[in-house]
């Protein structure tokens, strides 16, 4: 499921680099692509909460690095499928992931030992990086958590 919020994150970030803001953004085109109320529901809290804690602009969401790309050793190469390093190129051209968060990615694929990381299995790994490192960022008493959809409140 995580997989799929970052998927969606990516399609909101992309539609407000062509000038939408998020109050005009069609979520109906993104639940005629199969994502589920849930699933919009949470990548789009994820990106107001971003406004919510600090963030005044988009620039500030989205990463307008002009810096270069990084260039990969064959090892490094060898670890990505083709489908996983396009994911990596285009949330690096959307400004979703910084130069410094691809390195971490880069670094805990190396380590883990993975032959070859998928599409699916990166966007889970980013997912779980980046919910993390949000959550870790808001640890303030009261501050909001990303919840996965399943929870119930009492």
């Amino acid at each position: 499921m995580h997989e799929r919020i970052i998927e969606i994150i990516a399609l909101i970030l992309a539609q407000l680099r062509r000038d939408t803001t998020l109050h005009t953004i069609n979520l109906d085109d993104l639940s005629k692509r199969g994502y589920t109320s849930s699933e919009i529901s949470i990548a789009y809290s994820w990106i107001i909460d971003r406004f919510s804690h600090g963030v005044t602009s988009l620039t500030e969401i989205v990463n307008t690095e002009k810096k270069s790309f990084r260039i990969l050793h064959q090892a490094e190469r060898d670890a990505f499928s083709k489908e996983a390093w396009g994911e990596l190129v285009e949330y690096h051209a959307l400004g979703f992931l910084s130069n410094e968060f691809i390195e971490e990615i880069i670094t805990r694929i190396m380590i883990s030992g993975i032959q070859q990381i998928s599409g699916k299995t990166l966007k889970q790994l980013i997912a779980m990086m980046l919910m993390n490192t949000f959550n870790q960022a808001n640890t303030s008493p009261g501050a909001r958590m990303i919840l996965n959809g399943n929870e119930t409140i009492n």
